[in-house]
């Protein structure tokens, strides 16, 4: 008897034991405790920025295509790939039997044109009145949004669509399509003036005229019609983005551009950005090979065109390779935390703990700006000098738990510890 005596006493005075330590340790009792937290920092400001990396090479800014109706129209070509020629200058003699049909066909193109260029510029001004009465881009919750009324009760269409394919997807803004229109401008002027300068010539001494100064580079003297090509001297930097990229960039992104023939980091922005696959081309091939990446789209290459903020200070060759580096985000003077000391973070927002003036974790909601790696850059976060911890357990406290953690390690720079002189430590040891 004295034996299950015993036994019964030993499960009540453990059962006792138990139940009295689960009330005062666990996880909702509301005696104070303390909490062992190994992770913590300081919060502090930098600048932070991520970017995207890229291969480019340097190209022409413009190139200029000239072209000859046949090889009876032509008498000589007067230049060879790789000169340099300025405005003006002839590029090949004309046959003065051929000139008037030569000329005819120049007109033609001229007018046609000039049609192109007319509604273009009719586009570009209704896109205009339409920004400037909306007062911003569309909205996306108007229950139409291919139109507009503006000040003078007018409806105004702005899902423009003329035949030289200037557009505004319902979905997108103005500034899309007002960029878009005013390339093909750009584009339109460059030919026009291509055949002003052909059509100006003396009728008695026929040549193809150079309309800019340039390099040739490509003349076709086979197939017909003949043509020839010039760069600009003016260049860009030519890279190329994967569809998961695209998105990335934007135009008058910021780029740091280092290479051969740049004195330390050059800057520059982004151009443009094409909508367009990239046609097959030397320089996309070229970039295949400085970059190759397997890719199950062959398609999703976008050009993207990068031009300096300043002329470079050494000469370059058309082709050279350069790095490139896009900055997609910037933040200054922001906090940034390791992503996993967020909870309840849905990309967006979150929470962190605080180490408050009484020693206890605090809550504080925070926002995100972007991600930089392993850590998040903070919109909206603790000010500087606040003590961030992270520690799981945290969530589960009902109230608010002391905290204590090591004490922080410093390790000597053995460097620095060398080359101090030893009157420094006799006189540090003197003042203690």
């Amino acid at each position: 008897m004295n034996r299950f005596f015993f036994i019964g006493l030993s499960v009540a005075v453990i059962a006792f034991l138990t139940a009295n330590s689960l009330l005062m340790f666990g996880e909702k009792s509301i005696l104070s405790k303390s909490v062992y937290v190994s992770d913590y920092e300081q919060a502090y400001t930098r600048a932070y920025e991520t970017n995207l990396y890229k291969e480019a090479l340097a190209a022409p800014q413009g190139t200029v295509e000239i072209y000859v109706q046949d090889h009876e129209a032509l008498q000589q070509w007067l230049v060879g790939e790789g000169d340099s020629v300025t405005a003006g200058a002839e590029l090949a003699t004309l046959n003065e039997a051929e000139t008037e049909e030569q000329r005819a066909i120049w007109e033609t193109q001229k007018t046609a044109l000039e049609g192109q260029q007319t509604e273009v510029e009719s586009s570009l001004a209704t896109l205009q009145q339409a920004r400037a009465a909306q007062g911003g881009p569309v909205s996306q919750d108007a229950t139409d949004n291919s139109k507009i009324t503006n000040e003078d009760d007018e409806t105004i269409q702005f899902d423009v669509n003329v035949s030289v394919g200037v557009a505004v997807p319902q979905d997108g803004s103005y500034a899309a399509g007002i960029a878009q229109a005013e390339q093909q401008l750009a584009s339109i002027d460059s030919q026009l003036a291509v055949l002003d300068a052909q059509l100006s010539q003396n009728l008695s001494n026929p040549a193809v005229i150079s309309p800019v100064d340039g390099t040739i580079s490509k003349i076709n003297r086979d197939t017909e019609p003949l043509s020839i090509e010039i760069y600009s001297n003016e260049k860009v930097f030519l890279s190329y983005v994967l569809e998961d990229e695209w998105p990335l960039v934007e135009v008058a992104d910021v780029v740091k551009i280092q290479g051969e023939g740049i004195e330390g980091v050059a800057t520059g922005t982004v151009q443009s950005v094409s909508e367009m696959p990239a046609e097959e081309s030397n320089w996309l091939e070229a970039y295949h090979q400085l970059d190759p990446k397997e890719q199950n789209n062959p398609l999703a290459y976008y050009e993207v065109r990068i031009v300096a903020d300043e002329p470079l200070d050494h000469a370059m060759p058309y082709g050279n390779n350069v790095n490139a580096a896009i900055t997609l985000e910037t933040a200054e003077d922001a906090v940034a935390l390791p992503t996993g000391w967020l909870f309840d973070y849905d990309g967006v927002d979150g929470e962190i703990h605080l180490l408050n003036i009484n020693g206890r974790p605090q809550t504080l909601t925070v926002a995100a700006d972007f991600e930089d790696g392993a850590k998040t850059v903070l919109s909206e976060g603790p000010e500087a000098g606040t003590m961030v911890i992270n520690e799981e357990k945290l969530e589960n406290f009902v109230s608010p738990p002391k905290v204590f953690m090591p004490f922080p390690s410093h390790q000597p720079d053995f460097e620095y510890a060398k080359n101090t002189h030893w009157r420094a430590y006799v006189e540090y040891l003197l003042a203690r």
